[in-house]
């Protein structure tokens, strides 16, 4: 896992972005960070350039960019005292400024919130983390459930679980979350799901020995990565079922502060990165995304 001497907090003013705001704070102050705070302004709308004059076109741009810098200048002042902090406000698609950012400043987290506030959005990502989670390479802290009763006074996590498949890419996902608690001397609670068999009576001794079989191989794996890990002591927890309620449970179960898991990044998804979003959605704690 790199040092998160980086972090970028994209904010656009909403009562998310405030409560964001406050566990990037706490992740700052714990990891001596450079924060971020960039807000992205749209594009003009073509269809202005042909009923405004252009010099009042650019009057009115021009004011509305020096109005956002003075509120982006005020915005959580009081929750970063001691820390660097840059405020940077761009103009452009968002998603394709965060992302531009992130790989040109080597940016090593990314906080932001997953939705928007509005009923119908509560059961969707919202379409720019989305497509962040898709196109940056750096590590993506999102959270559903933050205004749902969660306060963002414990930023640092005391247990974490960690949801991994068994591929090159699940075990570099459990080294960087080994990693993590180990700095954070966090719990650190391993999950990986076998895919449920179908119930065949002719056949169920012999699917149950398959099952077995499946669980043993996949604990065995899973527990050779983890004690070669800085936290060897990490529980394992390999069960059949269905991927995201296997993982809730354990984070509900443990009373988990983060989950950390892998997200799809384009060609062939693996059972688990297929259950990424989902995932994202619906777990009670904040969600690291790498």
């Amino acid at each position: 896992m790199r040092s998160l001497s980086e972090i970028l907090l994209p904010t656009d003013f909403s009562p998310r972005s405030v409560d964001v705001a406050r566990f990037a704070a706490g992740v700052a102050r714990h990891f001596h960070s450079k924060t971020t705070l960039l807000h992205v302004l749209p594009s003009p709308n073509p269809a202005w350039c042909g009923l405004w004059d252009g010099d009042i076109l650019q009057e009115v741009l021009a004011r509305q960019q020096e109005d956002t810098c003075r509120r982006l200048k005020m915005f959580m002042d009081d929750e970063f005292p001691g820390l660097e902090v840059k405020r940077i406000v761009a103009e452009g698609s968002a998603s394709e400024v965060i992302t531009e950012y992130a790989a040109s400043q080597h940016v090593d987290l990314i906080m932001m919130p997953t939705r928007g506030c509005t009923a119908f959005r509560r059961f969707l990502l919202g379409s720019v983390t989305a497509k962040v989670l898709h196109d940056v390479s750096c590590p993506v802290w999102t959270s559903s459930h933050i205004t749902d009763g969660r306060s963002a006074a414990a930023v640092i996590p005391k247990v974490i679980v960690c949801a991994v498949e068994l591929t090159p890419d699940g075990q570099t996902i459990l080294e960087w979350a080994s990693n993590l608690a180990a700095e954070l001397q966090a719990r650190l609670i391993v999950v990986h799901a076998i895919p449920s068999l179908e119930f065949h009576p002719e056949t169920y001794f012999l699917e149950a020995d398959m099952r077995r079989s499946l669980i043993g191989d996949a604990r065995s794996r899973i527990s050779k990565v983890v004690c070669n890990s800085p936290t060897p002591t990490a529980e394992v927890r390999v069960e059949g079922g269905n991927v995201t309620t296997l993982v809730r449970a354990a984070i509900e179960d443990s009373r988990a502060d983060l989950l950390i898991i892998g997200r799809p990044i384009g060609g062939m998804l693996g059972r688990l990165r297929t259950h990424s979003y989902a995932l994202i959605r619906e777990s009670p704690c904040p969600v690291i995304s790498i």
